[in-house]
């Protein structure tokens, strides 16, 4: 898995209550989309882009995002059991942080 997933964090950090982005920005009353959301934080730093071999087509690279070392601050790369990649979630107590340094523009 990544360098940056939850099994390599403190234990603090795994014990936070996390949710995915989608949640959050509609519990926070953010006016954004989680697509619109993301573009942001990728072209901050906060996320990035990732490949794996796609499951059904051999040969094609599938897509995915997941938090940055800076990311990490704001959440942790959740490991999906099925495929081998990771899903971002975010600390609900920093989510508001987040909004403000990189999602207010």
């Amino acid at each position: 898995m990544t360098d940056n997933d939850e099994t390599n964090l403190p234990m603090d950090s795994v014990t936070k209550r996390t949710e995915p982005i989608t949640i959050l920005l509609k519990r926070h009353e953010v006016g954004l989309s989680a697509a619109k959301a993301n573009r942001l934080l990728l072209a901050k730093g906060i996320l990035e882009e990732k490949t794996r071999p796609s499951e059904t087509e051999p040969g094609k690279l599938r897509t995915y995002k997941a938090l940055t070392d800076t990311g990490l601050q704001y959440g942790i790369n959740k490991e999906q059991k099925m495929i081998n990649e990771t899903s971002p979630r975010y600390y609900e107590d920093s989510f508001n942080e987040l909004v403000s340094k990189y999602l207010i523009e």
